[in-house]
């Protein structure tokens, strides 16, 4: 009885309190409660939406027009399109990537990286290319899937792999992404995003016009090698005999299977 009697004499303490039966109450009607809720997480949507800056929005539009996907009088047939880096950077691709530069370039998607991991094979060769990066060569990751690589998205990625300065993720909009893979691949069905199996690096001296091709999985020092094959070098001194270009010396008895020792 003297427990009960305890119990009882507590009960107005504990509504006084705000306490009934173990809750704790809250000030207002159940409807007030939930206008009240979701008045707190429109702000919170408001704030966020505050704090998304334009490197975090797929590339919509750019003042520089397409002008034809291949035109070989003009730009080395480079199509006229803008191209934005990873850090918000956006430059005429040719007249700010390409010309009078010595560059290796390929065509990458962020979200098949797990299966084709062509980027993480470039940065391979980009550490085998050592101080080269930057000075000497320029590296270029072009998206395929621009509506999901934003800027932001690959400045994240840039950061993962420790990308140097010189080495540029490249995003834009989707035709003009398109239109570089056609200009490099010359096939339709190669400006498509999308998964593949096998894939190609392309490297090239943009003040003269010469391209090559490399696989993506080739080993990093043979490719930071064929990369110095298209880099300018030293005049031949007077009456030097020039060193021959092109493809093998067609002799059965040169075991050579390359050039570059003539």
């Amino acid at each position: 009885m003297t427990n009960r009697r305890q119990f009882m004499a507590s009960l107005p303490v504990a509504a006084a309190a705000g306490v009934t039966a173990g809750f704790y109450t809250t000030p207002g009607s159940s409807q007030e409660r939930a206008a009240a809720a979701a008045d707190e997480a429109r702000a919170r949507l408001r704030a966020a939406a505050a704090t998304i800056g334009p490197n975090d929005t797929p590339i919509l539009c750019n003042p520089v027009e397409s002008g034809g996907v291949i035109n070989p009088d003009m730009r080395h047939a480079f199509p006229n399109v803008m191209m934005v880096n990873q850090d918000g950077l956006g430059m005429a691709f040719y007249e700010g990537f390409i010309e009078r530069k010595v560059v290796m370039l390929h065509f990458m998607s962020l979200r098949d990286e797990g299966h084709l991991p062509i980027t993480r094979n470039v940065g391979k060769m980009v550490e085998a290319l050592g101080d080269k990066v930057g000075r000497d060569v320029f590296v270029y990751s072009i998206t395929r899937d621009p509506k999901h690589d934003t800027p932001a998205r690959m400045a994240a990625y840039a950061r993962e792999l420790n990308a140097p300065e010189g080495w540029h993720f490249l995003t834009g909009t989707p035709q003009h992404c398109a239109d570089l893979a056609f200009r490099m691949y010359r096939m339709s069905h190669a400006t498509l995003p999308g998964k593949r199996k096998v894939d190609v690096v392309f490297y090239g001296n943009g003040g003269v016009g010469l391209w090559g091709t490399m696989p993506h999985d080739i080993r990093p020092d043979d490719a930071a090698e064929r990369v110095t094959w298209v880099m300018p070098g030293a005049l031949p001194e007077p009456g030097a005999k020039p060193r021959r270009a092109g493809p093998r010396v067609l002799n059965a008895s040169d075991p050579r299977s390359h050039n570059r020792d003539v």
